[in-house]
């Protein structure tokens, strides 16, 4: 009998250290913004604001990132309520630079000094969100809204 609960503890133990060594497999993945992920489409982001006479439209505000020379375009669009075509558009082009390795900001220059800062970036698979020049935004694919 002495034995046996000898015996059983000893296999107790051997099968503890067994289930504790289990947790070393957990795999943690590291999710790092990229150009590819940021350049590989276009960002759109629709807002409701009033126009130069004080009339309420629609603002459809799209950025285009390139790896290509880091260049870039930013499109205002506007519309009437009930339009499917923009009464107006305005477009900027840009050039643009990852802040830091952590590649958590981004620097616009539109030129003539024009420097917008967009910070604490985020670029996941079909969003792209941050600070825009002082103001907290969240773009989508324009391809995952339709």
């Amino acid at each position: 009998m002495k034995t046996w609960n000898v015996l059983s503890l000893w296999i107790a133990c051997v099968w503890a250290c067994v289930l504790t060594s289990c947790g070393d497999d957990i795999t943690y993945y590291t999710i790092q913004n990229s150009d590819e992920l940021l350049c590989s489409r276009t960002w759109v982001v629709e807002e409701a604001v009033k126009n130069e006479d004080g009339v309420l439209v629609s603002c459809v505000h799209q950025l285009k990132f390139s790896m290509s020379g880091y260049s870039g375009q930013e499109i205002y669009q506007y519309y009437y309520t009930g339009e499917s075509r923009p009464y107006s558009e305005i477009t900027h082009n840009f050039d643009w630079e990852w802040m830091d390795n952590a590649k958590e900001g981004i620097r616009i220059d539109f030129g003539a000094g024009n420097i917008v800062y967009f910070e604490n970036v985020w670029v996941r698979e079909h969003y792209l969100s941050g600070k825009l020049n002082g103001e907290q935004i969240t773009f989508t694919d324009a391809n995952y809204r339709k």
